[in-house]
């Protein structure tokens, strides 16, 4: 509902004047219409009162006359206030029908009001709501943008992994021809190994031979040895026997021989026995280390 216009007391007046000229009595409705029904009639009815008083003070200047003629002018004037009651009775209703219209546009204006009133609280709780939603916006926002650089960084990460991949699928060729070649290089390295195992179990069947070779030219040495020193007891025990019986030494010349010629037998056993078994160490000496280097090239090779 739209506000009433501003209504001056100069306007109230220049009606209100216009109508009296007229001879048409100024009441607040009348006044209102020929203001074409703007402005409220709270304002309309305080301000022709006004001009109402005005009005009183101009009359009461003006009557400043002789006693006589006041007297005559005062039963004059009771008679026709006399006459004027119906007219006054009536100004009186119409005065009591103007402060109905008050009242009615109080209410009005009451009603008015509390519609403004409610209007602005809408517009406020509108506000109220405007603003939350505003600062939701701008938190949704924030929020948007938080994930558009989340996802900005997603992207470029995907980029690089995605970058990363193709040089791998680039590169699969020339890796495919390195896994060919290691496994070539492999199944070498294996056709090896199991020769130098082969060949490692060949050795430690020599060696074991050796070993039980050597063992056999130890045990013939210890034995030469053995009957060198039962010889040479012998020889010793002849020879005892050659200085103690000097009378029978031609009878036993023949016997020292023969013990000296078995002596010199088991010498020449002992040296032959001591020298096989001294190659056979050397031989199982050999072996051992052909045997080492071959462990130690499996191992390389593993």
């Amino acid at each position: 509902m739209g506000r009433e216009s501003t209504i001056t007391f100069e306007q109230i007046s220049a009606v209100a004047d216009a109508m009296k000229t007229e001879g048409v009595k100024p009441t607040s409705r009348a006044v209102r219409e020929r203001l074409g029904n703007t402005g409220s009639m709270g304002t309309i009815n305080k301000l022709l009162g006004r001009w109402k008083s005005g009005q009183e003070r101009q009359i009461s200047a003006a009557l400043v006359l002789p006693p006589a003629l006041q007297r005559v002018l005062l039963e004059f004037m009771d008679n026709e206030l006399t006459a004027a009651r119906t007219t006054l009775e009536a100004e009186l209703a119409e005065q009591q029908q103007e402060a109905a219209d008050l009242a009615t546009e109080n209410e009005r204006q009451v009603v008015e009001n509390d519609a403004q009133a409610e209007a602005i609280e809408s517009l406020r709780a509108d506000v109220a709501a405007h603003r939350g939603r505003a600062g939701q916006l701008e938190s949704d926002l924030a929020v948007a943008r938080d994930e558009a650089v989340r996802e900005r960084a997603g992207a470029e990460l995907a980029r690089t992994e995605l970058a990363k991949a193709q040089l791998r699928l680039e590169a699969m060729p020339r890796l495919e021809a390195d896994l060919v070649a290691v496994r070539g290089v492999l199944e070498t390295e294996r056709t090896g190994r199991q020769q130098a195992e082969q060949s490692a179990a060949v050795l430690a069947a020599k060696l074991e031979a050796a070993e039980r070779r050597a063992t056999e030219a130890d045990a013939r040495t210890t034995k030469a040895e053995a009957a060198t020193a039962q010889a040479a007891a012998k020889a010793e025990a002849v020879a005892s026997e050659l200085v103690n019986v000097s009378a029978a030494a031609q009878v036993n010349q023949g016997r020292l021989e023969s013990t000296l010629r078995e002596l010199d037998a088991a010498k020449g056993a002992m040296a032959t026995a001591t020298a096989a078994a001294e190659k056979s160490g050397e031989a199982a000496a050999e072996l051992r280390g052909q045997l080492e280097a071959l462990k130690a090239q499996v191992e390389r090779g593993l």
